[in-house]
């Protein structure tokens, strides 16, 4: 399924914080024992693979990657996600309205990979699904909202090492990524109270 999804958002060429803390604990369990995933999560993990293999935001070390930070910390030679994407993208063209033009499709792509999680989420409002369900939806789901505040921090770093002439179209590509940031944080909010109607539904049922 992953595969399929996967494939949606590269075939097509997200800042209010979402309620992360908001989800219990519980959830995060129940995210990773699925044995069935959701519409929701298998685009939501789709997204933050892309934005990975992309080198739009780094990737996820697990708990290994995080106990070598804390045992021996980030080596000298580390580099951030905005500097491998900024050397990926002078690497692999040849002139600076080529790096733009990338830089824009980069941008265009995850606003829309974004906006097709966005639409998974909004499909499950006033669903039968499970509280138990959303919650664990709702994990993924802000998951890639906070991939894409990633992404967008490598994006606007590249963004200044050109002028604004230069530009063509790439900052209105931002603004576009801005505005489903937005409608990314404000779907997760909405789904989370949902959530938490269903669960209230659940218990005097």
């Amino acid at each position: 399924m992953r595969s399929v999804f996967l494939s949606m958002i590269l075939a097509s060429s997200l800042g209010a914080c979402a309620t992360v803390s908001m989800v219990s604990s519980e959830a995060v369990v129940e995210t990773g024992l699925s044995t069935e995933q959701s519409s929701l999560r298998e685009v939501s993990e789709a997204y933050t693979d892309l934005a990975e293999r992309k080198h739009w935001v780094a990737k996820s070390g697990g708990l290994l990657g995080f106990a070598r930070v804390l045992m021996d910390g980030a080596s000298g030679d580390d580099q951030t996600p905005e500097m491998k994407y900024s050397a990926d993208l002078k690497s692999g063209s040849t002139s600076r309205s080529q790096q733009v033009l990338q830089l824009r499709d980069d941008i265009e792509s995850a606003t829309h990979g974004l906006n097709v999680a966005t639409m998974e989420a909004e499909k499950l409002q006033g669903s039968e699904a499970s509280a138990k369900r959303l919650r664990a939806d709702l994990v993924s789901y802000e998951s890639a909202l906070v991939t894409a505040k990633k992404a967008r921090r490598t994006f606007v770093s590249a963004l200044a090492d050109f002028e604004q002439e230069e530009l063509e179209g790439a900052s209105d590509a931002l603004t576009a990524f801005d505005q489903s940031i937005d409608s990314a944080s404000d779907a997760a909010d909405t789904l989370a109270d949902y959530a938490a109607d269903r669960k209230r539904s659940e218990a005097t049922s």
